[in-house]
């Protein structure tokens, strides 16, 4: 009688098997990992830009409201001038309640009895890395000031750039001929891993005044 031999496979994974698909399994994890590390990254800078594009610019349309005013003089008392005009400082005179006269003089103040500036400047703190709105014009009118943008961890201004073009829209420096201003800001936020982000943003802005009051 013949002997029956009969055939037997071994059931599951060799090692050698077992390894190949650990790999190949490691280098889709290591994959995904990277995938989902550059989309968090991404993610993360296109928010920090965006809230950055958000706050600075409502800080340019505070400027802009104040500085389209400027030189507002409706009695033509002829005090109400630009006072400077410097690359990192504006300042400006502002008959908002239009009675001629400078903010309360009785009260050394600037402010009009509804609160608004009549002597306002607007500066660069290179200090505190912000943007300043400052009221008042120096003896008898006490100056005080606020933190328009910047000063904090999560937003810092690099850089606050006035130029000043006159009707020709040319540049200059003559107080008389200013008829539009371009306000420029640059901007830096932290984006987590990204590091820090920088913005550049410009508005141009058309003095009302100027021209009736040169």
């Amino acid at each position: 009688m013949k002997g029956r031999t009969s055939s037997c496979h071994s059931a599951g994974f060799t090692l050698v098997e077992v390894l190949v698909s650990m790999a190949i399994v490691g280098i889709l994890v290591a994959s995904l990992a990277g995938v989902f590390e550059r989309s968090s990254k991404l993610y993360t800078t296109q928010n920090a830009a965006a809230a950055l594009q958000q706050e600075v610019r409502a800080a340019l349309d505070a400027m802009a409201s104040e500085v389209r005013m400027a030189t507002y003089d409706p009695r033509k008392t002829k005090k109400f001038v630009i006072k400077k005009n410097s690359a990192t400082e504006f300042s400006f005179l502002t008959d908002w309640d239009e009675d001629g006269v400078l903010g309360r003089p009785g009260d050394n103040s600037a402010y009009t009895d509804n609160g608004e500036c009549e002597a306002r400047s607007i500066r660069f703190s290179l200090n505190s890395e912000s943007v300043q709105f400052r009221c008042g014009d120096g003896t008898p009118y006490v100056k005080d000031s606020e933190t328009l943008i910047g000063e904090t961890d999560h937003l810092k201004v690099t850089a606050l750039d006035f130029s000043y073009r006159d009707k020709d829209n040319n540049s200059t420096s003559q107080r008389k001929e200013i008829r539009s201003v371009v306000i420029t800001i640059r901007a830096q936020a932290p984006a987590g891993r990204a590091g820090m982000i920088e913005r550049t943003y410009s508005t141009i802005v058309d003095i009302r005044n100027t021209g009736p009051n040169a």
